[in-house]
């Protein structure tokens, strides 16, 4: 697949056209859901099928393809569905660069700031944990897109309860896609762990050597040791050490610091 510039100003150009060429941004349309489905899924005639009694976003040659732009938890009974007909390729997509723009209730601009905020696969682990029933299903496949992102924000002078403030999110636009990692193999989810770590290892030490937080590497260790990609091998005091599992130890070590 080609993950180029061109494809994905094609996917925005269909995903304009479908919502009316009135133009992304400018309407409580879902852009981000659309623009992703027309990038990994271009022809139309696939879109919205049945499949296993719920409605697939797309069903290609490589089977169902899923794009869940928030709260993956809630895709569980679905993919339940899906994974027993055919293979599954969720979406994910995250803000690796969000750019926040404000207007009124008119729609005129108000302001544009560039958030501090940068996802990560690790800032959404928790919400990549909720699949946990379904990663190691070899059927089954993750797709993390980071994304330089537009969030439309409609100022109020009335606050409501869906409000952030005198604020509510209006729309989410892609600009750009900045990569793209799939989670696979087993191996795809091993490379997730910091290059320098030693043969064995503690969630702290896993952390550190990351730069990440102990729970997010503990949900990471947790989802290997269900694909038998990484085992808990003793303790020292009340700490649990882990390595890499036979038969994966002998062709990662070398990629992870053996």
């Amino acid at each position: 697949m080609d993950f180029g510039h061109e494809r994905f100003e094609q996917a925005r150009l269909a995903a304009e056209y479908d919502m009316g060429c009135k133009g992304i941004g400018t309407m409580r349309e879902k852009s981000l859901h659309l623009v992703l489905k027309h990038y990994f899924a271009p022809d139309t005639a696939c879109h919205e099928l049945p499949v296993g009694g719920f409605i697939a976003d797309a069903v290609t040659e490589e089977g169902v393809v899923e794009i869940q732009t928030r709260n993956l938890s809630r895709l569980r009974e679905k993919l339940r569905a899906f994974l027993e007909v055919c293979n599954v390729t969720v979406v994910y997509p995250i803000a690796s660069t969000k750019w926040l723009y404000t207007v009124d209730e008119n729609g005129e601009l108000l302001g544009k700031r560039k958030s501090p905020k940068h996802d990560t696969i690790f800032t959404q682990m928790r919400d990549i944990y909720s699949l946990r029933d379904f990663t190691a299903d070899t059927r089954f496949r993750l797709r993390i897109v980071e994304l330089e992102l537009a969030e439309y924000r409609i100022q109020s002078d009335k606050p409501r309860r869906k409000f952030h403030g005198n604020y509510e999110k209006l729309d989410r636009v892609p600009l750009d896609i900045q990569n793209i990692v799939t989670l696979e193999s087993p191996a795809d989810w091993l490379s997730l762990l910091p290059s320098d770590l030693p043969q064995t290892f503690s969630v702290r030490e896993a952390a550190k050597y990351s730069g990440e937080s102990e729970s997010n590497i503990r949900m990471l260790l947790k989802l290997l040791e269900q694909m038998n990609a990484a085992e808990q091998c003793e303790k020292q005091g009340n700490a649990v050490v882990w390595r890499i599992a036979e038969p994966f130890r002998a062709s990662v070590l070398d990629t992870i610091g053996g």
